[in-house]
């Protein structure tokens, strides 16, 4: 069977896109947590993919390493790597206007260096493969700001660096994949609108009702309603996809 390997993936968004994927993948999960992540009944949920962790600090572990780790883990498991989802972050501004040198630098890395070093690193493996496909994950921050009055206090808005590097990550997406598109490696992003967590969900449940009001749809998403264009990239009912960024957010950036 095929591999897939998603970084991030004990996160709110990145174990609904695993368990998607295990339809037709082995996946391989990386995050300081990864083997928290359980999915004893995947066969029976008509998931036949096998589940590997790799539980890893991204800001502890180069590229380099991380990509070998990940072939070993292919070899273990007799697949064949096609593809990388880049999900995680590392770090996050604490405050809406934090651009303090460390903040700046801690973003820079957790939001758009990691991802782009991995999927050069990764790149290395694809083209063993004879290609494959990079997904990065966005966001809708990336392309349009946040309205402050949808948040609750001035601090609660999402971080001008969030967006800011987002946005950068769909510019690298298109970067990599002119760079890397004659070596078969497709790369394309996703800029994801509200899903917030279950945790907000639960503690601000009017901040979860404006938001909603942004959307064309009138409500927020579920995080199984991420994974399907995770997997539809990947794959190669996607083939002539590439240098993309694909808006998954309701309708936002639409109006």
């Amino acid at each position: 069977m095929k591999a897939v390997a998603v970084t991030g993936a004990t996160g709110h968004l990145g174990s609904a896109i695993v368990s998607r994927l295990l339809k037709n993948y082995n996946v391989i999960g990386i995050s300081r947590t990864a083997s928290s992540l359980k999915f004893e009944n995947a066969v029976g949920m008509n998931c036949p993919g096998q589940y590997i962790p790799i539980d890893r600090d991204l800001t502890c572990v180069s590229s380099d390493v991380l990509a070998l780790l990940i072939s070993s883990c292919v070899s273990d498991a007799d697949s064949l790597l096609i593809g990388l989802v880049n999900n995680a972050f590392t770090d996050y501004p604490k405050f809406a206007l934090s651009v303090d040198t460390n903040t700046v630098q801690s973003s820079a890395e957790s939001l758009l260096g990691i991802h782009v070093r991995l999927s050069l690193s990764v790149a290395e493996l694809l083209m063993a493969a004879d290609g494959g496909s990079i997904v990065n994950v966005a966001s809708m921050y990336g392309k349009v700001s946040p309205r402050p009055d949808l948040y609750s206090s001035p601090n609660s808005v999402n971080p001008i660096l969030y967006g800011s590097f987002k946005a950068g990550l769909i510019q690298a997406s298109r970067y990599l994949s002119s760079f890397l598109g004659p070596k078969k490696i497709r790369v394309n992003s996703v800029s994801y609108g509200p899903f917030p967590s279950l945790a907000v969900q639960r503690s601000d449940p009017e901040f979860i009702k404006r938001l909603a009001e942004q959307t064309h749809l009138r409500r927020i998403g579920d995080p199984f309603e991420a994974a399907g264009v995770i997997s539809f990239l990947l794959s190669e009912e996607s083939s002539y996809i590439t240098g993309a960024d694909i808006s998954v957010d309701g309708g936002w950036t639409a109006w």
